[in-house]
């Protein structure tokens, strides 16, 4: 069995990969997305190191090509439509433009790549039910039962990061106050820091948790707000799916050791369900999404 290339476009960074049956990485390849690209060629930032890693690869190893990207992104079709963090040349038929290289092709939510990744080669691999919370820009989550991912009717990625946490709570883009991720997601938590004065315009989210470590009182009680918000909601979430595992994942999560403490504890506090709940940070770092973009690919195969 050859190696699929993973390639994961989120609207920071441009990662790609290959990724052998086993989940080990073989060639890699990270650069920033460019947002000043010209819009044509489509996806050409993109094409660029999809066509370097290929030719890194010993001819015929290559099976096919998975796409982890950061949503909306219709799956059946393969059509980018996200001008809230891709750029222009980013938009439009993904799948079509990709299969120029003649290979299969699958493309998937980012969330739910990261899961699958985690599930199957990361730090879900020994469980059944896996849940995977990715805390960033937004909070990306996927469920994967039994190696396979969930998913709604027509193949639509379900949104639990806009559960509503506290309805008194900040408004959200989604239409309602107070869901997991107009509390807990990197801009809620530079958003309250700014109100509370306790950090300037331009600061971010680690530089709030880097505050709280230090012993500001005042980021302090943001970023616990934050993460009891985030525990709340994967306490829902494991009432409604019953995982064994459940992995924390992002780069916007602070104090990992300490978020994997709290949301250990509140989870315990559900009687019912799995009679024992593991929480894990995630073991992929980075390269979650290419991991299970391959790993989708194979799966549909």
């Amino acid at each position: 069995m050859g190696s699929v290339i993973g390639m994961d476009l989120g609207g920071t960074n441009l990662r790609g990969a290959q990724v052998h049956p086993s989940g080990a990485l073989g060639t890699t390849r990270e650069a920033p997305v460019d947002h000043d690209a010209p819009i044509v060629p489509r996806f050409g930032q993109l094409m660029t190191m999809l066509g370097e890693l290929i030719d890194e690869v010993p001819l015929g190893e290559v099976e096919g090509i998975g796409v982890s990207v950061t949503g909306p992104i219709d799956t059946r079709t393969g059509w980018v439509d996200n001008p809230f963090t891709l750029p222009a040349s980013m938009q439009g038929d993904l799948t079509a433009t990709i299969r120029a290289f003649g290979y299969p092709v699958a493309v998937e939510n980012d969330a739910n790549a990261a899961a699958l990744g985690e599930a199957l080669f990361g730090a879900g691999r020994d469980g059944e039910v896996v849940v995977c919370v990715t805390v960033g820009t937004g909070i990306g989550v996927g469920i994967v039962e039994r190696g396979r991912l969930y998913e709604g009717a027509e193949h639509a990625h379900p949104e639990p990061g806009h559960l509503v946490i506290d309805p008194s709570g900040p408004d959200c883009y989604c239409g309602t106050s107070g869901c997991i991720e107009s509390l807990a997601a990197a801009p809620a938590i530079v958003r309250a820091a700014v109100a509370a004065g306790v950090v300037a315009e331009g600061a971010t989210a680690r530089d709030v948790h880097e505050m709280a470590k230090a012993g500001s009182s005042g980021a302090r009680r943001i970023v616990e707000r934050a993460s009891e918000a985030l525990a709340a909601g994967i306490r829902t979430l494991v009432a409604v799916y019953a995982p064994d595992v459940v992995v924390l994942a992002g780069n916007a999560r602070g104090d990992e050791g300490r978020l994997v403490r709290l949301v250990t504890d509140r989870v315990m506090t559900f009687p019912f369900g799995a009679p024992a709940v593991a929480v894990r940070n995630a073991a992929l770092g980075n390269w979650a999404g290419c991991v299970g973009a391959a790993s989708l690919l194979r799966s549909s195969s």
